[in-house]
């Protein structure tokens, strides 16, 4: 007589396939599993940078002429930068006034990189007063450099400004550079009224 099933060798050899089957369908899982969270990390951190530079846009699209009385009584120019942001403790590394909507008084606003963050600083009135303080904003963390540049009339690029030599309130065009921690450089160029 015959019997029939299996024998315990062909038991054992298709359990063996079946767990490694399952460790590698495992292994794959968990590869997309760590790709999809890389992929995610990225896309919200280029969603910070592109935010950042929306919010950038709308200030500098919108520069006032007027200038302003610093703390100490020195009159400030309406469009005040230096390329980087030196030295380490500087308040700001640009500063400029910014149009309102009709009715509304126009904002000192400054952009700054201090302990690797680009921060928004905000003064709560346009000439200060001695005791004057900005509000600062966060706006992006894990900043390892950020450059400004700033175009002339004569399509020159200057590092500060007001550029010695040239007699210009406002730049045509402002040029900023982020150099975010693990990514490329990355440049944008804002062309001013």
């Amino acid at each position: 007589m015959r019997r029939s099933g299996f024998t315990l060798i062909e038991l054992l050899v298709a359990i063996l396939l079946f767990a490694l089957l399952s460790l590698m369908a495992y292994r794959g899982l968990d590869a997309m599993a760590r790709a999809n969270e890389r992929v995610v990390g990225d896309s919200d951190r280029w969603q910070e940078i592109t935010l950042f530079f929306e919010r950038f846009a709308a200030d500098a699209s919108q520069p006032s002429g007027r200038s302003v009385r610093g703390g100490d009584g020195t009159p400030l120019p309406p469009w005040w930068g230096r390329a980087l942001a030196e030295p380490a403790n500087a308040d700001a590394q640009l500063e400029f006034t910014r149009k309102s909507p009709p009715g509304q008084d126009d904002v000192r606003l400054a952009y700054r990189l201090r302990a690797h963050n680009a921060e928004l600083l905000i003064w709560p009135v346009l000439d200060r007063g001695p005791a004057s303080t900005a509000l600062v904003y966060p706006l992006l963390e894990d900043v390892s450099a950020m450059r400004l540049r700033y175009l002339d009339s004569q399509g020159r690029w200057q590092d500060v400004w007001p550029a010695p030599g040239v007699d210009e309130a406002l730049p045509r065009a402002v040029s900023i550079e982020l150099a975010v921690s693990g990514e490329a450089p990355v440049q944008r160029i804002f062309a001013l009224p």
